[in-house]
């Protein structure tokens, strides 16, 4: 049966799970426009046959996994969008679109549904206070704590109400404490959570930092972009290992490293390993420039083929690696070529 206690024998058992791969982009090079303030997650209620078939498209690909499109349909950023009154559908619409590939794939084994959160948010703007949907996006720091937590746990309660089996946390970039938010407002449903992690290296090449090079200047250049008195503090030199330990002292079900090229991602896998004895996740990032695009260049390929991403996923599985899948620009042939190599079960 596709419930999670399923899902954790199997992992509890060594086997490897593969997940599916980028959910936006993806539907990006299906043809579905991306929104500036909400990117892909108006798609639920603007083209829902879309999600529900690339759902379905990865589930023949050999996913055991799939995602939510719901990694940017919290509130703020679906208002900035215009759907500040279809918050909830949107996001039910979205659970409702991977229950139905579901059904329609006729899959011969389990399909697990992951309901993805981010803390992708539109800055408000400085004059106004509005929530920007012309451009301009930061993260969960933008906004006061008290402020952000209400609005991850008006999408937690959504998503565990739909039928979700787990949630997946994507909080990108250095802001650990809107991660910590939102394993804390997760939990709080009573479903399990796993935590993905994105990583760069610090100057020296030394450290792996949980920052992005663009998390550095993500004001976006905007004018009315600029940090309001609202904004959080944050530092973007704190090392990984710190970050995972701070969310490990929280008991997720299981952490990983996401949204990150292969490099960082190899370099970050070993931090992880280092301050996490659960269960390990990892889903790579191509590394394209056209993710906010409103459409996709298909003439542009990605640097890295399907055989070097599954190269190296099976690297990662005889590092102990369970749940192997990929990340933004990486799509269904990628999942079908980690299906067709993968082991059943990692050796240790």
């Amino acid at each position: 049966m596709s419930n999670y206690q399923n899902l954790k024998r199997r992992i509890d058992e060594g086997e490897v799970i593969v997940l599916d791969g980028a959910v936006g982009t993806e539907l990006q090079s299906m043809g579905a426009p991306m929104d500036p303030a909400a990117w892909c997650g108006a798609v639920n209620y603007t083209h829902p046959s879309t999600v529900r078939q690339m759902h379905e498209r990865y589930i023949r690909a050999g996913a055991d996994i799939i995602t939510t499109n719901t990694f940017n349909t919290m509130r703020p950023a679906l208002e900035a969008a215009g759907y500040r009154d279809t918050v909830r559908e949107i996001n039910v619409r979205a659970v409702d679109a991977a229950i139905e590939a579901r059904v329609r794939a006729d899959a011969d084994r389990d399909v697990y549904i992951a309901g993805s959160m981010s803390c992708r948010v539109p800055m408000r703007d400085r004059y106004t206070g509005a929530f920007m949907g012309g451009g301009g996006y930061g993260y969960g720091a933008t906004l006061p704590a008290d402020e952000f937590r209400i609005y991850v746990e008006e999408q937690a309660d959504i998503l565990a109400e739909s039928g979700i089996n787990f949630f997946l946390i994507e909080h990108m970039w250095a802001d650990n404490e809107s991660r910590l938010i939102a394993v804390e407002a997760t939990k709080a449903t009573g479903l399990p959570v796993w935590v993905a992690f994105t990583a760069t290296f610090s100057v020296d090449s030394e450290t792996v930092l949980m920052s992005q090079d663009e998390d550095r200047s993500s004001i976006s250049g905007l004018a009315t972009g600029m940090p309001t008195s609202g904004w959080r503090t944050i530092d973007h030199d704190m090392p990984l290992s710190q970050g995972v330990a701070e969310v490990a002292s929280l008991g997720p079900d299981v952490m990983g490293v996401f949204h990150s090229r292969l490099q960082e991602t190899n370099a970050a896998l070993e931090v992880v390993h280092d301050e996490w004895s659960g269960p390990v996740i990892v889903y790579p990032d191509a590394g394209r420039g056209d993710y906010l695009d409103t459409w996709r260049d298909d003439n542009v390929a990605n640097e890295e083929n399907v055989e070097r991403v599954t190269g190296e996923a099976i690297r990662w599985t005889e590092k102990g690696v369970q749940v192997v899948g990929t990340c933004c620009g990486f799509g269904v042939e990628y999942t079908k070529g980690l299906r067709e190599v993968l082991p059943a079960r990692i050796s240790n």
